[in-house]
């Protein structure tokens, strides 16, 4: 079993506790995922299985979308609705219109200061090791990037929306960035990740679902099939062996690739996937970058 299985993960349950549950139901040598959600989110979390772990590098800078529910008027430690409450108050209703023009400042490249209560290290420790201690830090900042953030719904004190952003970006931090231009303190009350890349909420499957190994048959997306809109070439049974030792293998034929540093999927005369290469027009070759099923 090679590939990547798509978990809509449960709310109440780390990211890594998907990975503990499936280790007790399985027999595999490797497995891992790609991009942690909080222990209250919900959502895609893809989770790499066996040769499918080589492929994380290559996907987990991949944009990803999530709903998300803002609650306005109060103020939380960790910035959602899971913190100890820093502030409450009442507040009249807004505009829809002046709501939506404070989310539009967030469009693009941006700066965040990262919650104190995350996992993000600071001297060697993880940030929420040091504040349950209570010992204060300078919260760090991080550039991340916004590529649209749209409002879905607004029923006061609640502000849904949907936000497609790069690796990295706190939700977290949205909501209390949006609060503070507001002027009255908003926090995160719900998150679900819809879309990791290419993985996407209806390829998900309910761990709880999963109780045997053979409960994953038919639900791994198959290894071949993981980038599909990366080029497919298939390597001559004479440059195979070449290829598994690392060496560059010549273009052949009329593959339509025009520019270097192009990633392509590479596949035997057989039909197996047997790495991801880069392309180098100066030399006319193939250069690996990851081998599968080595």
């Amino acid at each position: 079993m090679n590939g990547f299985l798509i978990v809509d993960k449960s709310p109440g349950i780390s990211s890594y506790d998907v990975i503990r549950r499936l280790k007790k139901v399985s027999r595999f040598k490797k497995i891992g995922y790609i991009g942690t959600l909080d222990k209250n989110a919900t959502g895609v979390l893809p989770v790499a299985i066996n040769e499918g772990v080589k492929l994380i590098p290559l996907l987990e800078d991949y944009e990803k979308v999530y709903d998300a529910r803002f609650l306005l008027g109060v103020q939380t430690d960790t910035y959602d609705i899971e913190g100890q409450v820093l502030s409450k108050k009442d507040v009249a209703e807004y505009e829809i219109g002046e709501i939506e023009r404070h989310l539009k400042t967030f469009i693009g490249d941006i700066v965040q200061k990262v919650p104190v209560f995350s996992s993000k290290k600071v001297q060697r420790k993880p940030l929420y090791k040091l504040a349950r201690k209570g010992i204060k830090v300078e919260a760090p900042e991080k550039n991340v990037r916004i590529y649209n953030i749209i409002l879905k719904g607004y029923t006061h004190p609640y502000v849904d929306v949907e936000v497609t952003c790069s690796k990295g970006t706190y939700i977290r931090s949205l909501a209390n960035d949006l609060g503070n231009l507001l002027g009255c303190g908003a926090t995160l009350f719900s998150l679900k990740r819809t879309k990791h890349g290419e993985f996407t909420y209806e390829m998900s499957v309910n761990i709880d679902e999963i109780k045997t190994e053979s409960d994953l048959a038919g639900k791994l997306i198959p290894m071949e099939d993981i980038l599909p809109n990366m080029n497919r070439i298939t390597i001559d049974t004479q440059f195979e062996r070449f290829l598994r030792q690392g060496m560059p293998v010549p273009i052949m034929g009329n593959t339509g690739i025009k520019k270097s540093d192009e990633f392509v999927k590479l596949f035997n005369r057989k039909g197996e996937f047997i790495a991801i290469g880069f392309t180098d027009m100066k030399t006319n070759t193939i250069k690996v970058k990851r081998l599968i099923n080595n």
